[in-house]
């Protein structure tokens, strides 16, 4: 790891500075970093119906970036947004005078995903906290993202919680370090049959792809307070931009438009069954999907997957 000058924020793993994505055509008037959501397809269909709706030639970049990485690429002038998720490293960018906060554009939640033979026993248990207790109890294989993400620092936040470090421990066979992105990290822990901690968007992105076809959900957010939400918010840095600042705002302000909650709100609904995301005023998703399975490219609730079986 290695500081950025200027800021306490600090760097996990490489950091890209060129678009993952190019949406539109022509020259480039935006770029938005992120990492889950665009890996989703959220920021291609923002930026796509943004430019639409605007009638504009121009293209918009989407720059591939975990959570931390993401704000740094914003301070070295990468990008023009930076759609995060880790409050406490955004206050520290504010605090400092580069950046400022346009505040929650949509919510994303964490959910403790795991093999449906459920060998801890986690079904059980009455809080993320014990659940992740009785996978250590049971030695039960745990895939831990290593890699720097809100989602590992959010996976070792619950562990602390526990009074557990099991990182630390060498000896510890159950517990898998793994480096992988979003999307290969869901595949690889359903696939040897562990139980992970992912956002709820790349888990039914991966539902959608038919990459995942056995798993299911044992934890998620239950109110707009609890530990697994994982809302993103919108950073920019206007005495650092090196593009005209009047697509930045301006798209800032359609992100907040009712249209572009819209856009947020029924993402997925079509393809996969259950939307991805929460619009900002609805705090969490209010179709949960504890307890469903994927099939056939779908996420069954409760109630359809038992119709199913």
């Amino acid at each position: 790891m290695s500081a950025i000058p200027n800021t306490l924020i600090r760097q996990y793993g490489g950091l890209a500075a060129k678009p993952h994505r190019v949406y539109g055509q022509g020259e480039s008037m935006l770029r938005i970093g992120n990492g889950g959501a665009g890996g989703t397809g959220l920021v291609e269909a923002l930026a796509k119906d943004y430019i639409a709706l605007n009638d504009i030639s121009g293209s918009i970049e989407w720059v591939c970036n975990h959570s931390r990485n993401t704000q740094l690429a914003l301070l070295s002038g990468h990008i023009d947004i930076a759609l995060t998720y880790e409050r406490e490293q955004e206050e520290i960018a504010v605090s400092e005078g580069w950046a400022e906060n346009a505040g929650c554009i949509f919510h994303d939640h964490f959910c403790l995903v795991g093999p449906e033979h459920d060998p801890a026993n986690v079904k059980s248990a009455q809080s993320i906290e014990e659940a992740f207790d009785r996978i250590a109890t049971t030695q039960s294989t745990f895939h831990s993202r290593d890699d720097g993400s809100a989602t590992a620092h959010k996976d070792h936040e619950i562990w602390r919680r526990c009074h557990r470090s099991p990182w630390a421990d060498s000896a510890n066979s159950w517990f898998v370090k793994t480096e992988f992105n979003p999307a290969d990290a869901i595949i690889n822990a359903t696939k040897s049959d562990a139980y992970i901690l992912n956002d709820r968007s790349t888990l039914l992105n991966q539902v959608r792809l038919g990459k995942i076809t056995k798993c299911t959900v044992y934890f998620e957010p239950t109110n707009p307070f609890h530990p697994l939400m994982n809302s993103c918010y919108a950073l920019h840095a206007p005495s650092l931009a090196n593009h005209p600042t009047k697509h930045i705002r301006s798209f800032l302000e359609y992100l907040r438009s009712p249209r572009g909650q819209k856009v947020i709100e029924e993402y997925g609904k079509d393809t996969v069954g259950t939307p991805f995301f929460a619009p900002q005023k609805s705090g969490i998703v209010s179709q949960g999907l504890v307890g469903g399975r994927p099939r056939n490219c779908k996420w069954l609730t409760v109630r359809q997957s038992s119709s199913k079986l």
